[in-house]
């Protein structure tokens, strides 16, 4: 039996066929839209870290992409994840705190007499290492700001330098810790990542004309003065 369409029925069937097809694609699409963000405290690497996890880039129809440079960040993502990008970032890209490092330059060889002055650490470096005895060759505290550059002396003609930077709201990176015996050389050279109330064994060298290591620690704190 054959079935006689009319004019109407016929637009009537090419209308509902749009319409399936518009709602299949507003299924599929998705919107993208581009947002460059200006970074006033954060690393830009250091925010392209904490941003990642909201640019979809494995998207298969629309994937998110993100750039970065110096005190700027862009990113292209839905309406919807820009807004948390921005909100994440209103709460990372802020000012950090001042902190101060505590840096002890300790003697490690045959001693046996226990040193009261790096009681707190002896017995971290005892899990470590394996000599008899340690005894505290010199310390000093230095104060230092987000992205700063420090330079101290210690005891016994030694120096160190350092490159400062708050990782992210909870650790600091120091960069390039370099550590100087009087005459020049150098005894160490590293980097550490450390939290503030954390301390760490930054590294070990050996001690010129002698059989004994040194080695250098860090206590970090968050400065509650300027003073």
């Amino acid at each position: 039996m054959k079935i006689k369409m009319t004019t109407r029925d016929a637009w009537t069937a090419v209308l509902v066929a749009a319409g399936i097809m518009t709602l299949s694609g507003c299924q599929r699409g998705t919107t993208l839209d581009t947002r460059t963000y200006t970074l006033k405290h954060l690393d830009a690497g250091a925010a392209e870290q904490i941003i990642a996890p909201y640019v979809f880039r494995d998207r298969a129809d629309a994937p998110g992409t993100m750039s970065a440079s110096a005190g700027v960040l862009t990113v292209r993502e839905t309406p919807d994840n820009l807004g948390k990008i921005q909100r994440v970032l209103d709460e990372y890209d802020v000012p950090r705190p001042d902190i101060r490092l505590h840096f002890q330059l300790i003697e490690a060889d045959g001693f046996t007499d226990t040193d009261p002055a790096i009681a707190p650490v002896e017995a971290q470096l005892r899990k470590v290492f394996q000599f008899k005895g340690y005894r505290l060759m010199g310390e000093a505290v230095v104060g230092a700001t987000d992205r700063s550059h420090v330079m101290q002396s210690l005891p016994g003609g030694y120096s160190l330098t350092a490159d400062i930077e708050w990782n992210d709201p909870s650790t600091i990176r120091l960069g390039d810790i370099k550590l100087y015996p009087p005459g020049g050389g150098l005894v160490l050279q590293t980097t550490v990542n450390i939290r503030p109330g954390q301390t760490v064994v930054v590294g070990s060298g050996a001690k010129r004309n002698s059989t004994a290591t040194l080695l250098l620690t860090l206590r970090a704190e968050e400065a509650t003065d300027k003073s």
